[in-house]
């Protein structure tokens, strides 16, 4: 079975994988800082909380239906270097990062909002998705990162 945020072992597993981060973790591929990383992914949390509004639509329609969900969710690894919707791009958004603590305390206190939530907006690329698709798009999202970062 695939593994999603909303399964109390796949959470706790990642928690304490950011947990072992630390402000000197060594990027293994990439370009973002251990702090963009980190406000990277509190953005994806944001957008499936309401807080970050964004109705745009970005990469490829395919994803967007059934199909490409389940593809992009279940089928197939991500790639370093995978497409990211324009506004988690840390290259191109503008988002200002605080220090590696404040960026970190910030992505647990999403996580456990997230868990508290049974409804999730769209997301740019996938679309409407259910709960169970958020959290392996959240589960698979975050171990992505924290792997780049070898945790």
């Amino acid at each position: 079975m695939a593994a999603i945020i909303f399964n109390p072992g796949n959470y706790h597993q990642i928690l304490t994988r950011i947990h072992t981060l630390t402000a000197s973790s060594p990027r293994q591929w990439g370009t973002l800082s251990i702090e963009q990383m980190l406000e990277h992914c509190s953005i994806q949390l944001k957008m499936a909380l309401g807080i970050i509004p964004d109705s745009s639509k970005a990469g490829p329609a395919i994803f967007r239906t059934a199909f490409g969900r389940w593809m992009g969710l279940y089928a197939f690894p991500w790639p370093k270097g995978s497409a990211t919707p324009p506004v988690m791009n840390m290259q191109t958004n503008g988002a200002v990062t605080g220090s590696f603590e404040n960026e970190r305390n910030q992505l647990l206190s999403l996580l456990e909002k997230v868990q508290q939530k049974n409804f999730f907006h769209p997301h740019q690329f996938f679309g409407t998705m259910n709960k169970k698709d958020w959290g392996r798009l959240i589960w698979k999202h975050l171990d992505h990162h924290l792997r780049q970062f070898n945790a």
